[in-house]
């Protein structure tokens, strides 16, 4: 196993946990995510938490309102469970005064008429914002991926900017498959990152949550 293609976890458990995810988040109904029970605590099989249901339904109802469509018609999808800088998510506007303390909570996507937006919440769901960020890559993932650009470039975390983040739906090889590999025939919701360090790109392929994180080569300047 070479430096550019890396797993977070060995082969068999990633693939585990990958099935895992796809099937958790419903993609044999439609890649929807589903509604978890009342429970805060409600974990899957695989460990990967799910938002309560009193987060997924503030989402959806701030969603239907912002956007001016039936909630009905409204679905959920990559969910990633944060750790947000202060009272405003990480969001604040430049006139507000947010409370400077860390605060628990989820960042949720919404899909309606194959487009898609970013809703950032607390725990509980009384604090929802939509994201008015370009780049929305959860920052759990997005550290996860910098410590591995890190790694793969020799440049510190400090000289490295994501430039790019893109939502993507790959295969059990995130899309980079190899001969050598057989890729499980399942969905994996994730994210195409493009880290510039100074005059090189790296491209990398991720799941939803960082379990897997995998360089793109042909598509690096190395």
């Amino acid at each position: 196993m070479t430096p550019l293609l890396r797993f977070n976890v060995n082969r068999q458990r990633l693939a585990q946990l990958s099935a895992g995810v796809a099937l958790t988040l419903g993609l044999v109904t439609g890649c929807v995510l589903p509604s978890a029970p009342s429970d805060p605590n409600f974990r899957t099989h695989t460990g990967v938490p799910l938002p309560p249901s009193s987060v997924s339904n503030s989402v959806l109802t701030t969603a239907a309102q912002d956007l001016g469509v039936p909630r009905a018609d409204l679905r959920l999808l990559r969910a990633n469970e944060e750790t947000w800088t202060d009272g405003c998510l990480g969001i604040g506007l430049p006139h507000e005064g947010c409370l400077q303390a860390l605060v628990e909570g989820w960042q949720l996507e919404v899909v309606y008429d194959n487009q898609s937006w970013f809703y950032r919440t607390d725990a509980t769901g009384d604090n929802v914002r939509q994201s008015y960020l370009e780049n929305n890559l959860p920052p759990s993932l997005r550290d996860l991926v910098l410590t591995t650009a890190a790694a793969d470039s020799g440049i510190t975390q400090e000289r490295l900017e994501i430039i790019r983040a893109e939502p993507r739906d790959w295969d059990g090889c995130l899309g980079l498959e190899n001969p050598a590999e057989a890729c499980a025939q399942v969905r994996i919701f994730g994210w195409q990152v493009t880290v510039m360090d100074g005059n090189r790109l790296l491209v990398y392929h991720t799941d939803m949550i960082g379990y897997q994180i995998r360089l793109n080569v042909q598509e690096s300047s190395l």
